[in-house]
């Protein structure tokens, strides 16, 4: 073949790059811009005092306005066999069910009613929730009833679109209510001596500190792994973000960095977030099958402990007090309490080990702000003052104490009493805010990342050399 043929081929193939190259699918992507990356809103100047010991804004995101037309509200999760009516909301005073038969679009919006306080919960805590509603509303001037969803963003939803008024959430779920949902803390859960944290702590089996006296988190790199909940705080941000320094990488996301650290992991979640990466450790012994969404067996701090007690790890990622209080010689001991605290112990992030005692101080992940009542920035001031009132009085509390209420998840067990917040929602979240920011960041660069390299064009050079391969295997085939 001539040379003159073979600058022919290097010619073509050189415009066809160029027109190519203005072809709008085949651009290449331009850097994404540092706005794209979610972070904290701006701070605000706060209003003057609303007339109740704290300012009327917050620095989350300004609250969606509301037309005089509502959109109908999400079809309540059907908790009857099919063809039967749904309960969508249990009244607190009366225990009626509000039935829903499916079809919302042939019902009237929902009105919101000044007199009645409506407490979101997920779909399980029903009994726990209407119990305690009946307590709140005793004495009271309003009705409090529950209104059931599938998910806790169900619930945030139903806040956000005035079906509903309050719901208690961890600081992790706070954080994201907080940012992604216009809503504010109101008020928060206080413990023993007056605590409103508690210490995010890992807990493993004495015989394990036994074994190795510098025993450190390092130890269980390749091991199995409980965790209260996907990206609760506890059980999820404060120790992948101890782990993430350990590890020293920036390039992966949370899943990732627990995927590969943990040889099976168990963070159960309203949805799977994570997928099997964060499932393959809630595998029922008995029934060999994975169990990982929010009704699971090891969901929450004391489905994390559970988890441990039973064999399905090596480490469980739970609050300061959930040994204390769930194992056979705790207070709310269950039937799966089979053993005694003094088989478990702290493990410190910083190595060795630690009695369990309930107070592990510097031998934790961090003090977590205790739980907090979320409620629409968009509330309305004499609810809100009412619902902080009722909530103030601790003998509902006391009734529910000598009641024997379990209200695992609707209000912590170690509840003595509620308080006012009356600080902003970021001041009062401090670090944990910082942690699960740094969460969501992790995440967002993934999400750059791999959208930059799916869109990315090859360089000039790249491109010369594919060219002269074509070129000499063309001579090849015409010599």
């Amino acid at each position: 073949m001539q040379i003159s043929s073979l600058f022919s081929i290097f010619i073509f193939f050189s415009s066809s790059l160029t027109y190519a190259s203005v072809i709008h699918d085949f651009a290449p992507t331009p850097e994404p811009s540092s706005s794209a990356v979610a972070f904290l809103p701006p701070e605000r100047e706060p209003f003057p005092d609303d007339g109740f010991g704290f300012a009327s804004t917050d620095y989350s995101p300004p609250a969606p306005s509301r037309s005089s037309k509502r959109p109908s509200p999400l079809p309540a999760p059907a908790l009857a066999p099919a063809g039967g009516p749904s309960p969508a909301a249990v009244g607190g005073t009366s225990g009626s069910v509000d039935e829903d038969s499916g079809e919302s679009s042939s019902r009237p919006p929902p009105v919101e009613s000044e007199e009645t306080v409506r407490w979101c919960t997920v779909r399980g805590e029903m009994e726990d929730c209407r119990l305690l509603l009946n307590l709140l509303s005793q004495s009271s001037n309003y009705s409090w009833t529950c209104v059931i969803r599938d998910s806790t963003n169900e619930c945030l939803d139903s806040i956000r679109k005035g079906e509903a008024d309050i719901i208690n959430l961890e600081a992790g779920s706070a954080f994201t209510a907080f940012l992604n949902y216009s809503m504010k803390a109101i008020s928060n859960e206080v413990y023993c001596n007056r605590a409103e944290s508690y210490n995010a702590v890992a807990v493993v089996h004495r015989k394990s500190c036994e074994a190795k006296r510098d025993l450190n988190l390092m130890d269980y790199k390749g091991h199995r792994s409980c965790h209260g909940g996907y990206s609760s705080a506890s059980g999820w941000t404060y120790p992948i973000d101890h782990i993430k320094k350990l590890v020293g990488s920036d390039k992966m996301d949370d899943v990732d960095i627990v995927a590969n650290f943990f040889s099976k992991v168990c963070a159960p979640s309203d949805s799977d977030l994570g997928g099997q990466a964060i499932c393959s450790g809630c595998r029922d012994k008995n029934e060999n099958v994975t169990n990982c969404h929010r009704d699971s067996l090891y969901y929450g701090d004391t489905g994390a402990f559970r988890c441990l007690m039973e064999g399905l790890g090596d480490v469980a990622f739970v609050r300061g007090d959930t040994a204390l209080l769930y194992s056979m010689d705790g207070p709310y001991n269950q039937s799966w309490s089979k053993r005694s605290v003094r088989d478990f112990m702290y493990l410190c992030p910083q190595g060795s080990c630690r009695e369990i005692n309930g107070y592990p101080g510097e031998c934790s992940f961090g003090t977590v702000p205790a739980n907090v009542i979320m409620a629409s920035n968009s509330i309305r001031n004499n609810k809100r003052l009412h619902i902080l009132e009722r909530l103030a009085n601790s003998s509902w509390i006391e009734a529910a104490y000598t009641e024997r209420i379990s209200s695992i998840h609707t209000v912590s067990p170690s509840t003595q009493e509620f308080t006012w917040i009356k600080t902003l929602t970021r001041s009062y979240l401090g670090q944990s805010a910082s942690i699960s920011q740094s969460i969501q960041h992790l995440k967002t660069q993934k999400v750059e990342g791999s959208a930059s390299s799916a869109n990315s064009f090859p360089d000039q050079d790249s491109m010369l050399w594919m060219l002269l391969s074509a070129a000499l295997v063309c001579c090849f085939y015409n010599v």
